[in-house]
């Protein structure tokens, strides 16, 4: 299982990276560095595409902490978004020097997935870019993080950014399922390893594929308890027809052997390993609809690589309908 198993997702298109036309950059408001805005100015430069810069702020304090204290809550809401749009136009202007055309908004209101779900309704992005910071444990466990709402609802491609140097040369790993074992349609790897392969087109960079045989453990009801035996190994033959799946779809995308990965073991820990080992810049993960304890299940996996990943993270869906 490599994809990211979630809840219904609205509408999803297919867009091919070589097609990006408008990007959505989520700007932090009170932010000295805006990552999410240098990955997004370089896949701009080379997509020949128009950067949406978006900031959205909220603040709900007392009078108490207004600057001057004598402000009204119109000028302390006016002073905030003033500030953040001079910040968007200098950034806009940054692009502009490198021949990126902008456009920028400063919106208030909470909350935030909410606000970028709206615009990308709006404005229907080719994709929305986005700094990945570390969540707190609650918020992982529960999925409350902004990005764990965005990547199930946004329809558009998003591009979780946690390192945008590497996208010079990139290695990008794809994480593909050729036995379709946790039901992400075959379609869904093709797609993968298109965008990958153009992404690596324009950055200058390789594209490697991985595939995780994940072995199940075993659990043991022992009063309220629930015990995990051994795992068990799987069967040869099971692994060989997994191997003969991956290796029809590295052929059918004409991907080197040295460049196609094999694991069997722990999806999480295999795909943290083999992105290590690589040095990769960018992960691209397929996100597909199952129930809601599927996607509590399989959210933990999901959580702890790109938690832990140093690598930029790109979760696509299948288009619907």
């Amino acid at each position: 299982m490599l994809g990211l198993l979630l809840g219904p997702p609205s509408s999803a298109r297919e867009v091919p990276v070589d097609a990006l036309r408008n990007i959505l950059v989520l700007m932090e408001p009170g932010s000295e560095a805006q990552p999410a805005f240098d990955a997004a100015l370089v896949l701009a430069r080379r997509a020949g595409a128009r950067l949406e810069l978006l900031m959205t702020d909220y603040q709900d304090l007392h009078t108490a902490y207004f600057s001057p204290p004598t402000a009204t809550l119109q000028e302390f809401h006016e002073t905030v978004m003033a500030a953040h749009q001079a910040v968007l136009e200098r950034y806009s202007a940054r692009a502009a020097a490198e021949g990126v055309p902008t456009i920028c908004e400063a919106l208030w209101g909470t909350p935030f997935h909410e606000m970028v779900l709206a615009r990308v309704a709006a404005t229907r992005p080719d994709l929305v870019v986005k700094h990945s910071v570390h969540h707190n444990r609650i918020e992982r466990t529960l999925f409350t993080g902004s990005d764990w709402h965005l990547i199930r609802d946004c329809p558009a491609p998003l591009l979780l950014v946690k390192d945008p140097p590497r996208f010079e040369a990139p290695r990008i790993l794809v994480c593909v399922d050729p036995l379709h074992a946790h039901d992400k349609p075959a379609a869904l790897d093709h797609q993968l390893l298109r965008t990958a392969k153009t992404l690596a087109e324009q950055l200058g960079g390789e594209v490697h594929a991985l595939h995780v045989f994940s072995i199940p453990t075993p659990v043991t009801v022992v009063g309220d308890a629930y015990i995990a035996a051994a795992a068990v190994p799987p069967a040869a033959a099971t692994v060989e027809s997994a191997a003969a799946a991956f290796r029809r779809l590295m052929a059918d995308h004409a991907l080197p052997a040295e460049w196609a990965h094999i694991r069997v073991g722990s999806p999480a820990r295999e795909i943290l390993s083999t992105a290590k080992d690589l040095d990769a810049g960018i992960v691209v993960m397929g996100a597909v609809s199952r129930g809601r304890l599927d996607r509590w299940f399989v959210g933990n996996t999901a959580e702890a690589v790109l938690d832990r990943l140093p690598s930029s993270v790109w979760v696509e869906k299948l288009p619907q309908g």
